[in-house]
């Protein structure tokens, strides 16, 4: 199959000037378009069907000689600005014949689509940081939490309001009243504070987050995001699929060549089982289906999706690139959808950005760096190796942070024919030695047959066995069968990335060598990344997490003996005995679905191989708690939870001005709270446990004044509005310091009491009211505390209808209009008699207030006759006007 290959590569450029031979849509009739006219047109364009006038994006050399031209043609078309330089314009009022002409301009360069509706892809609620060792990575640097970071999220405009977005959130004024749910979940992703609870936490905490409309395709001014502090921005939406390398490809690479410290990071597409219908892998069924030409961009990320189980979602777009080239670069978890992986990336993409100030003095790192270090460190997954649908494999956030921290990395330049080499020491013990080199490229001309013009060669040398190994590269022989062979060591003259692993390496010295192979532009910047991994690792748990006490939890480790095969165990504190989890685990799956033992402690887990046993750090077994407001009075607000057994305080916290803030810590499974000691933006309280010193997960937040919950009272209802039998239903928000209830009704204005509990053992009470007065009656509870205090709910109506009651309103009713019968039935049937006794209207009226039409009645007085379900038989009146 290679040598078939590397034949058929030798001739895909006559084969590609075939396809611009073709007529242009609905234009067949007319001669074909030469070459060199043809080469100028984006290739979707070479479809077209349409003959109506439209809009396209053209570059020109020179604006001026443009207008000339179109002047000279009497061409009256739309001309507006795309960039400030006035290269890129959208043209508008183009019919196909227009088109055709504007392709022999020697001043047009090429021609693309303008803006495309652009799709959020997904909108996920899903997320599993365990998957991408995110919480591995925040439990081993705290300190980084995206403070001094800020990141945007280009689509429609999230919600600046949202809790966990609080106070972060740059230039909130100008979004508009309309906002995005998905836009807020992938906000939430890459930096949500975790204000509403652990679900509202992202990779980051204290990231800022800027938005950007995807209304707009071409990328936005990337010197403006700069300024603005913005480092990473997410692009979590697609269009259509489209793999060619268009003026948004080119110029997104151009920015980012420009401004090597921003990175952009794209979902793949959710067109995973969808094909494109142009170029070199056209019509090829779920490959090279990227949602958007943007996306095949040489100096940007495209991130792919995984499931819960390891695999690469149907949907999650596929590689290869147009030219051949390796996309997507990354995989994270996304269950149905690429847009929570994007997110996700970008927020590991802002720690390793933040890890690097850490060490030199607040200065940014090349993207390039930040690429490299997300792409060496990722986990193999899918097929071995890299591939078209996972790419270099899935994000793993701690492995890029080391790789910064530890300094394994080189960032460099070389020229034309110059070699930069660096020496490795590697130590026995190693099983997987991986480096990868990353470059930005100089943006390559639309339509280029190949994107890559600066190429750069990575080698690896033993010293001692004087062998050379050459990074991994793929067959892009346009073939599903070929497309999935798997990948060989050779020389890669496609992409911008390079990467070599070598399993179990012999101990000894090492030499990276980095050749610039080609370099019209030189110097050429690069960055070079290694990493050693050996020896099993716990991942997850790790010190400081709290796994859910009864329930499923991910575990996970990385580093797989040679045996492949252990054992997993727990013991809580202060045990010596081991209890077993599984005797015969695969460690080559790098996780396990523990059932964790319903107990508040902290715990330890141990994987065994042939003796050699590895612990966990210990963590913390316990229940998230589920934070209650028992009474919300004018002056005080009572909160409660459930009692943790091995619990010894409680910690509540308040929403500050960005995150939560600690409040009070008690021993009590409850606190009142005067309200005027709380601070002032103290509108949301949560609550944690602590367990030998160390808080486990938190409640999700409260709004302890939107509950619904009164003072004491929670709510007071009336079974229904019109009843024969008066029965209410009471539900209080707590019984503390509570003395006694009172149900009362009104009589002549002034409420008496009916019935009294001085003992009050519950919180759900139901009175019944034994002798209420026909018709309208209004009550209300009256809450005495033991402190003397008293409390009202609010007032409620009931209409007793007892037997031979019956209200009729309104009465008199408008000709026309419906009236209402209220009587002590579900279910009657009504009569409407004349006053010469004639039957007028008979219906069987279902519900509480049964409703009866008066259209086509004439003005007068009518006689009502209603029987019930249960037989009795009510007389009434009603007037029509």
């Amino acid at each position: 199959m290679w040598p078939f290959y590397r034949l058929n590569h030798t001739l895909r450029l006559p084969a590609l000037w075939l396809l611009f031979l073709l007529p242009l849509g609905l234009e067949a009739q007319q001669a074909p378009l030469q070459k060199q006219h043809a080469q100028k047109l984006a290739p979707h364009l070479h479809q077209i069907k349409n003959r109506t006038a439209a809009s396209y994006r053209v570059q020109v050399q020179d604006k001026d000689a443009f207008r000339s031209w179109l002047q000279q043609q009497q061409l009256n078309l739309g001309i507006k600005n795309v960039t400030s330089d006035g290269r890129i314009l959208l043209v508008s009022g183009l019919n196909p014949k227009q088109l055709r002409l504007l392709l022999t301009s020697p001043a047009v360069l090429y021609v693309d689509k303008p803006n495309r509706v652009a799709k959020e892809e997904l909108e996920l609620k899903d997320a599993d940081y365990v998957a991408n060792n995110i919480y591995a990575a925040q439990a081993r640097n705290p300190q980084l939490k995206g403070q001094g970071m800020a990141v945007s999220v280009k689509e429609s405009p999230f919600n600046p309001t949202d809790l966990d977005l609080k106070g972060r959130v740059m230039a909130p004024e100008t979004f508009g009243s309309t906002t995005s749910q998905h836009a807020t979940t992938m906000a939430t992703l890459v930096a949500g504070a975790g204000n509403s609870g652990p679900n509202g936490r992202g990779v980051t905490q204290e990231a800022k987050i800027a938005y950007s409309d995807f209304a707009e395709l071409y990328p936005d001014d990337s010197q403006q995001l700069l300024g603005k502090g913005i480092s990473v921005q997410n692009h979590s939406y697609g269009v259509s699929v489209e793999n060619y390398y268009g003026l948004e490809s080119q110029a997104y690479d151009r920015s980012s060549y420009q401004h090597p410290q921003l990175l952009h990071i794209f979902s793949s597409g959710n067109s995973g089982d969808k094909a494109e219908t142009t170029g070199t892998y056209a019509n090829i069924p779920a490959m090279a289906n990227l949602t958007g030409q943007f996306k095949t961009s040489k100096n940007t990320m495209s991130v792919g999706a995984l499931e819960p189980n390891g695999q690469v979602g149907v949907r999650s777009s596929r590689g290869p690139a147009y030219d051949g080239r390796v996309k997507p670069e990354l995989v994270a978890h996304g269950t149905g959808g690429t847009s929570e992986a994007a997110a996700v990336v970008s927020g590991i993409a802002l720690l390793v950005q933040q890890a690097y100030k850490e060490k030199h003095n607040g200065q940014l790192p090349p993207a390039s760096l930040v690429k490299a270090a997300l792409i060496n460190s990722s986990e193999d997954v899918g097929r071995p190796g890299v591939d078209f649908e996972t790419g270099y494999g899935n994000a793993d956030a701690l492995g890029a942070i080391r790789t910064i921290q530890e300094s394994r990395f080189i960032v460099d330049a070389l020229a034309q024919g110059q070699e930069k080499t660096i020496q490795l020491t590697v130590p026995a013990g190693v099983q997987l030695l991986k480096t990868t080199l990353v470059w930005h490229d100089p943006e390559a001309a639309p339509n280029a047959e190949k994107a890559l013009l600066h190429d750069l060669d990575l080698t690896l040398h033993s010293t001692a066995s004087s062998h050379t190994w050459r990074p991994w590269v793929l067959s892009t022989f346009p073939h599903p069968d070929s497309l999935r062979l798997p990948a060989r060591r050779g020389t890669d003259r496609l992409n911008n990335v390079e990467h070599i692993t070598l399993n179990t390496p012999a101990a000894g010295t090492y030499t990276l060598r980095v050749k610039g192979h080609t370099i019209p532009q030189g110097p050429q910047t690069f960055s070079l990344v290694y990493e050693y991994e050996r020896g099993v690792e716990w991942l997850y748990p790790t010190v400081g997490t709290t796994l859910l006490a009864g329930e499923l939890n991910r575990i996970t480790w990385q580093g797989t003996p040679p045996t492949g095969k252990g054992r997993l165990e727990y013991r809580l504190a202060g045990e010596q005995v081991w209890h077993s989890i599984a005797s015969d685990l695969d460690l080559a799956s790098s996780s396990f679905q523990w059932e964790a033992p319903d107990t508040v402690a902290m715990a330890q887990l141990r994987l065994s191989v042939g003796g050699v046993h590895t612990l966990s750090d210990e963590f913390l077994l316990a229940r998230q708690l589920q934070l209650r407001v028992g009474f919300n009075c004018a002056e005080q607000v009572l909160l409660h939870w459930p009692k943790l057994p091995n619990t010894e305080n409680y910690r509540l916290y308040y929403l500050g001005d960005t995150r939560l803030q600690p409040l009070l810590t008690t021993a009590d499974t409850l606190a009142v709270l005067d309200k005027s000691a709380l601070p002032g933006s103290a509108d949301f309280v949560a609550v944690v446990p602590v367990v030998q010193g160390l808080e486990a997960q938190y409640s999700p937040s409260i709004p302890f004044g939107q509950t619904g919950v009164g003072c004491y009272i929670t709510s007071f209802l009336p079974r229904q509005l019109v009843m024969d039998t008066v029965e209410l239903d009471l539900e209080l928000g707590t019984r503390f310091q509570l003395a006694s209830i009172t149900l009362e009704r009104q009589e002549q204005g002034v409420f008496k009491p009916i019935e009294t509990l001085a003992s009050v053992t519950q919180l759900r009470h139901q009175f019944t009211d034994p002798l209420p007065s026909s018709g309208r009656n209004l009550y209300r509870v009256k809450v005495t505390t033991t402190e003397g205090k008293v409390f009202y709910s609010q007032e409620e109506e009931v209409i007793f209808a007892g037997a031979g009651y019956m209200r009729v309103y309104p009465n008199p009713v408008a000709a026309g209009q419906p009236f209402h019968v209220a009587v002590g039935s579900d279910e009657a049937q009504i009569q409407l008699y004349d006053q010469l006794g004639r039957l007028v209207l008979e219906t069987i009226e279902i519900g509480v207030l049964k409703e009866v039409q008066t259209s086509g009645l004439t003005r007068g007085l009518y006689i009502i006759r209603l029987k019930t379900d249960t037989g009795s038989k009510v007389m009434g009146k009603v007037l029509v006007l």
